[in-house]
């Protein structure tokens, strides 16, 4: 299911100007919501198991730098998980027009 807006949210380009709305990259937004996670002490990434000392500390870090992210290794490494447990650092809805 796709997440709705609240009713409240701007509809037209004139209301999101006067909401005040910043329009952030993807690389900006995913660190931004990491640093939140930090803060509060949650999980960063879940469902990846054994990393917690090697990989998962570099990936914040690459994060929190503003560097690109090459993953490289054998089968196994939990590689796609990594990547699929960053899509849950973005807001869950953007305005678009």
């Amino acid at each position: 299911m796709t997440p709705r807006p609240s009713p409240e949210a701007p509809r037209t380009v004139g209301e999101l100007r006067a909401s005040g709305h910043e329009q952030v990259s993807v690389r900006e937004e995913i660190r931004r919501n990491l640093i939140s996670v930090m803060r509060s002490g949650g999980p960063r990434f879940e469902g990846i198991v054994g990393f917690d000392d090697t990989v998962l500390p570099q990936i914040c870090n690459a994060i929190l730098s503003r560097h690109d992210i090459l993953l490289l290794g054998l089968r196994g490494q939990a590689k796609t998980r990594i990547i699929r447990a960053l899509p849950s650092l973005l807001d869950e809805w953007t305005p678009t027009l």
